[in-house]
């Protein structure tokens, strides 16, 4: 294992994978400039481990990159020195029937998943800035709303990838396609990716046609609350509740039932 001190991103790697691990934390810092420039944050420690490293600190699957984070503990994001072939053999299966009806994806399996460290990152911001909410699906949006807000204003020139992946992750077929589900459900891989697909279109209309608007809402509330965040995201995007509603359980015998949603409840356990 190598140390690498860093004031805002500090980084550890194993043997053999210091230039990966530079190369990610120098993404991870020109999304925290951005995003940086409405709040404080503190420092985001990246680890980027091979599988015996990885095996030796964390019980995670090897393989899939992800966040433990925690404003008393710190803010830890694991990504692995290299993808193994079996998880993205997987994700390539997953994604073939997204790919017979968008076309090709905007890069290899692997791009996808250093691209979307982008929005473990935004988790851990999140944390920091006291908007998680502990409702999934919500900390969720608001990861790829952060994630892709800062890549719109730091490296637009990956903007636009990580736009197309989300495109073609919407093509996938979800078994449910509800929010409550996700909160009470486990998902398979494909669900997961049709509703990370989902949740960054959406994210991505509100960053390009209102930019931070939501943010600087949100900022206001913060700490957000359980309870009341979906009636605060509806006031801050009124437009919002359309696209709740879209996930709504459709009743064939009444073409308003979709829509008739229980802003308090939806998500909830």
């Amino acid at each position: 294992m190598q140390a690498l001190p860093h004031p805002h991103i500090p980084l550890q790697a194993s043997e053999g994978s210091v230039l990966r691990a530079r190369a990610l934390q120098s993404y991870l810092l020109a999304l925290r400039e951005a995003l940086s420039s409405y709040q404080a944050i503190p420092p985001v420690h990246l680890f980027v481990l091979n599988e015996p490293d990885w095996k030796a600190r964390v019980k995670h699957p090897y393989g899939f990159p992800f966040q433990r984070t925690s404003l008393k503990e710190g803010l830890y994001l694991f990504l692995p020195a290299r993808y193994p072939e079996r998880f993205i053999w997987r994700l390539r299966e997953t994604l073939v029937p997204a790919i017979k009806q968008a076309g090709k994806p905007p890069g290899q399996p692997g791009d996808f998943l250093d691209l979307n460290l982008g929005h473990e990152f935004a988790h851990a911001v999140a944390v920091a800035w006291k908007l998680r909410t502990r409702v999934r699906w919500v900390d969720e949006f608001l990861a790829n709303y952060l994630y892709l807000l800062a890549l719109h204003q730091a490296l637009p020139e990956l903007y636009p990838k990580a736009r197309q992946w989300g495109l073609l992750l919407s093509h996938l077929t979800p078994s449910e396609p509800s929010l409550g589900s996700y909160e009470t459900k486990p998902k398979g891989l494909s669900d997961q990716l049709w509703f990370q697909g989902q949740f960054t279109l959406e994210a991505a209309r509100l960053v390009e046609e209102h930019g931070d608007r939501l943010l600087r809402g949100l900022l206001q509330a913060a700490p957000l609350k359980k309870t009341t965040v979906h009636k605060l995201l509806v006031g801050l995007e009124p437009h919002l509740r359309d696209w709740f509603a879209s996930f709504a359980p459709k009743n064939a015998s009444s073409p308003k039932a979709g829509l008739q949603t229980d802003w308090e409840k939806l998500g909830e356990t």
